[in-house]
């Protein structure tokens, strides 16, 4: 397995993020999927990493990025519009950088990077996005099981994996 390519994401808001890029494994990938880590742990936790390592061993390019409270090692997630604009920033990376996302790009993550993917794909319906992988999506806040996060889903209008 090569090592991932590190790519620079400029932000709307000023300063940078950090995305991984894990190329596919023998040859050109099929398709790209940005991934986004949960509101816990980065792109270098081992679920991040061994997910994004298996997706290129079957010949998806895999991104990972970190939010910017992640890149500042700040513990509490930043606000959902900078996470979204965060978000935003690295598809837009992914399609200038990588040649298979330019071709065919699904988005995702782990928990809270799933509920920012499907957030940003609501808000945007041009936003060239095929579909969605989503690994442990929180339906409600934590302690709160009666607060649902599922209104916004019916405006994804791309095919979702929940996993």
């Amino acid at each position: 397995m090569q090592t991932p390519t590190e790519l620079a994401v400029p932000l709307e808001s000023g300063g940078t993020v950090t995305a991984l890029v894990y190329g596919a494994v023998e040859g050109r990938a099929s398709a790209a999927l940005v991934l986004a880590h949960g509101a816990g742990a980065g792109q270098h936790s081992p679920f991040m990493t061994g997910f994004a390592k298996a997706l290129a061993s079957l010949g998806v390019d895999a991104i990972t990025f970190n939010f910017p409270y992640t890149e500042q090692r700040r513990r509490l997630p930043d606000r959902r519009p900078a996470l979204e604009a965060c978000y935003r920033s690295v598809v837009q990376a992914a399609e200038r950088h990588v040649q298979s996302a330019a071709r065919l790009l699904f988005i995702g993550g782990k928990s809270m990077g799933g509920r920012m993917a499907t957030e940003v794909a609501a808000a945007d319906q041009d936003l060239p996005v095929s579909g969605l992988v989503l690994l442990g999506y929180p339906l409600h806040p934590p302690g709160r099981p009666a607060d649902l996060r599922a209104a916004h889903l019916s405006g994804v209008n791309r095919s979702m994996l929940f996993v």
